[in-house]
């Protein structure tokens, strides 16, 4: 229920437009007050510690086809490192574990 008030309540500043087309169904979504992404240069990697309640894993992969942005604009994804230990939105498929989006606000 927490997660989801923080969510209700960043939508403003994430764009919500972008949130609603920018996903592939089906996806979860995960609020992380830490994140805990490992990004490799070539633009892969994973992120340990998701919690997710229909999936049976708490590491997602970030892929070629995964996507970074900052208030609701997309960016490179590797900006995504600066991220660590912070908090971030993560949405991934909940069968394949693959990242599809990593988001965040900055002021």
């Amino acid at each position: 229920m927490k997660k989801l008030l923080v969510l209700i309540s960043l939508l403003p500043f994430l764009g919500f437009n972008q949130i609603v087309s920018a996903e592939t169904r089906p996806f979860v979504v995960d609020e992380t007050d830490s994140l805990n992404i490992l990004l490799s240069n070539d633009g892969t990697g994973i992120i340990k510690g998701i919690s997710c309640s229909v999936c049976d894993f708490d590491t997602v992969k970030i892929t070629a086809n995964s996507k970074a942005s900052i208030n609701g604009v997309t960016v490179n994804l590797l900006q995504a490192k600066s991220r660590f230990g912070k908090s971030a939105m993560v949405s991934f498929h909940p069968k394949t574990a693959e990242v599809q989006y990593i988001r965040w606000t900055q002021e």
